[in-house]
């Protein structure tokens, strides 16, 4: 049975994470977007809707389309409301992921999620990357990019863990700080995975 070697990539919202699965992606490797697929399986999958629908109203979905603002309204105001969005979208996310995981052909998967770490049950990564910038560079970052109200993009990063909670709990740590060069280290990540796929090869 194919065993498929995930390097998962987390980081808080605005930390560069999605910049650095670009590069990744120019070395071969293929990464889910567990945000865009999770959008995607609100629409395709009719069982989790009605879950949705049961826990933050029926008015949520509109002719099978989800109200993405909304949503993100009433889960990032209700810590409690977040975690059973979280409880109940998660195993359909891991499902699709594995799903699409197990097609591919490349020697290692990516599977990057801002919240890889706070997943219950874990996910189960061969190894984890979180990527770490400075709070004010992120903010920066995310008003600038989403058009966002800097009070909405800080309620979300509170609602997430810190840097160092995800550094403690990862493989390798890459600070995005727009000083240091992140090739370097993407590709000491990137050789130290393809060393994981060929051990498991040889075994």
């Amino acid at each position: 049975m194919k065993t498929t070697i995930i390097l998962g990539i987390t980081g808080g919202i605005g930390s560069g994470k999605s910049y650095v699965t670009r590069i990744f992606n120019g070395l071969g490797i293929p990464a889910y977007d567990s945000d865009a697929r999770t959008k995607q399986l609100y629409r395709e999958e009719p069982p989790l809707r009605e879950v949705l629908s049961g826990i933050l109203g029926p008015d949520i979905f509109m002719n099978g389309e989800p109200d993405i603002s909304k949503m993100a309204s009433l889960i990032f105001n209700d810590t409690a409301l977040l975690k059973r969005i979280n409880q109940a979208v998660h195993p359909y996310v891991v499902r699709d992921f594995l799903k699409w995981a197990y097609a591919s052909q490349a020697p290692y998967v990516i599977f990057e999620s801002a919240i890889l770490l706070e997943m219950d049950p874990p996910f189960q990564a061969t190894r984890v990357l979180t990527i770490s910038a400075d709070r004010e560079l992120r903010l920066c970052r995310v008003a600038g990019r989403d058009n966002a109200l800097i009070q909405s993009v800080l309620a979300r990063m509170d609602k997430q863990w810190t840097d160092e909670q995800r550094e403690a709990k990862a493989d390798f740590v890459i600070i995005s700080d727009n000083k240091q060069a992140l090739l370097p280290r993407v590709l000491e990540v990137h050789q130290h995975m393809m060393n994981i796929t060929q051990n498991h090869n040889e075994n």
